[in-house]
């Protein structure tokens, strides 16, 4: 089977990570698996090397959700709609 891309990708998330699935044609599979052979390594781990390089990955920093909330609300300090009301706006909006 061809693909019109020498490879695709399907991602799909889970709770814990995101899992790629990558479909590659065969000749770039034979290539990278040859490329896995030389240095003695199996073509999963190949190519996750060459994925991920040696850069460690940062993981977002997790918040509770009272501290999101206190984040958003010291956003909002000194924020105004200079004397604006929200139906002002939305009115605003109609216009156009």
């Amino acid at each position: 089977m061809l693909f019109p891309l020498p490879c695709y990708a399907i991602l799909s998330e889970t709770e814990d990570a995101t899992v790629i699935q990558i479909h590659l044609q065969p000749e770039i599979e034979a290539q990278l698996a040859a490329e896995a052979q030389a240095r003695g390594m199996a073509l999963e781990q190949y190519i996750i090397e060459k994925l991920v390089g040696s850069r460690p990955v940062k993981r977002a920093r997790q918040r509770s959700v009272g501290q999101a909330i206190d984040s958003i609300r010291e956003l909002r300090k000194g924020n105004n709609l200079g004397g604006l009301r929200i139906k002002d706006l939305i009115h605003e909006g109609h216009k156009y």
